[in-house]
């Protein structure tokens, strides 16, 4: 069988169905879903080709989800309909050598943005048609102030519909591009500083209940970095360390949204174990780490977190076994289950 490689990643169909892709150790793209809106999986299919994880997901203007998957090129598949099947999406081809994973969001008016790091640059493609094929070429926002681009980017659209891009550099900094106006022009490269030792991978971001964003990163020391905007559409904060749970932390972490409004947030831990932190309120302080064990598999690579149609968080993430595991909340902001493997293909 197939064993399961890196991390998955996880989105709503648009009826509400999780969808979820996980590469195999081979590269082999698989997808699973769930077969009724908050409830059970299907069997595992094959989905494609690619080589690097995890893949970039996105949904379409017109509903329909894309996923794009990154191997010497940047292809994608999407679905042929509205939370339906799945067939071949645009080739959107590469700006270069070596390029790297992607994240993708939708502009203010509805069309999809990509950036793909590649050459130490970062390059920009994007659809020239609400929901349908993409502008021919790429576009260049080079290297932050003669730096490298290192990690795999990180995109949201902030509250004012305006797409934030976050990044770190071979100097362990974090940059940001930002649009100047919803769906307008592109800034130039902006410094967020560093913390610690400095940071590695992709960071993790996403709205705090009143609008502000909120990033965290992984340092080279193993603890995990937090900074905010003090205002919504704001300025950001100092960098903080939220520690190390007493095992420091591997690759990326997976935050969203509880029902309440309370962010939470994942990552994996040198142990093995799934690692947990939320906050306290809605837009407020953060709790202290809490482990959710590893269900007797060793888990690696960062977790995929996503809401079901009834609002209760899912969270996923690939063992040394080679399985996909699973832990899910028991009620919308409430308690968790215990672990449930999804297997292998």
């Amino acid at each position: 069988m197939p064993r399961l490689f890196g991390a998955p990643e996880l989105m709503p169909s648009g009826d509400g169905r999780l969808e979820l892709f996980v590469l195999d150790i081979e590269g082999t793209l698989w997808h699973i879903w769930q077969t009724a809106w908050s409830n059970g999986w299907s069997g595992w299919s094959m989905a494609g080709s690619a080589g690097q994880w995890p893949v970039a997901m996105a949904r379409n203007g017109d509903g329909r989800l894309i996923v794009f998957l990154t191997g010497a090129i940047i292809n994608s598949i999407e679905q042929t309909a509205w939370s339906n099947g799945w067939g071949a999406g645009p080739n959107l081809g590469s700006p270069g050598e070596g390029v790297s994973v992607p994240t993708v969001a939708a502009n203010a008016d509805g069309r999809l943005i990509l950036f793909a790091p590649s050459i130490g640059q970062l390059w920009r493609s994007e659809q020239s048609v609400w929901g349908g094929s993409w502008s021919p070429g790429w576009s260049s926002h080079g290297g932050p102030d003669g730096q490298f681009i290192t990690g795999p980017p990180q995109m949201i659209q902030d509250a004012a519909g305006r797409l934030q891009v976050f990044v770190v550099s071979n100097t362990g900094e974090m940059w940001n591009l930002n649009q100047t106006a919803p769906a307008g022009p592109w800034s130039a490269w902006q410094a967020l500083g560093t913390g610690g030792t400095g940071f590695s991978d992709r960071p993790a971001v996403a709205h705090s209940g009143d609008g502000r964003l909120e990033l965290f990163v992984i340092g080279t020391d193993g603890a995990l970095w937090h900074a905010w905007q003090t205002a919504v559409n704001g300025p950001w904060s100092s960098w903080i360390s939220m520690g190390n749970a007493g095992v420091g932390f591997q690759d990326h972490p997976a935050m969203a949204p509880s029902a309440d409004g309370r962010l939470e947030l994942f990552a994996t831990g040198n142990d093995g174990n799934l690692w947990h932190i939320w906050q306290t309120a809605a837009s407020n302080g953060w709790s202290s780490w809490f482990s959710h064990g590893n269900g007797g598999a060793w888990l690696l690579n960062g977790p995929a977190v996503a809401a079901s149609g009834d609002r209760r968080l899912e969270t996923f993430a690939v063992g040394a076994d080679g399985n996909l595991w699973h832990i899910w909340q028991t009620a919308a902001s409430n308690g968790w289950s215990g672990w449930d493997s999804r297997g292998q293909p």
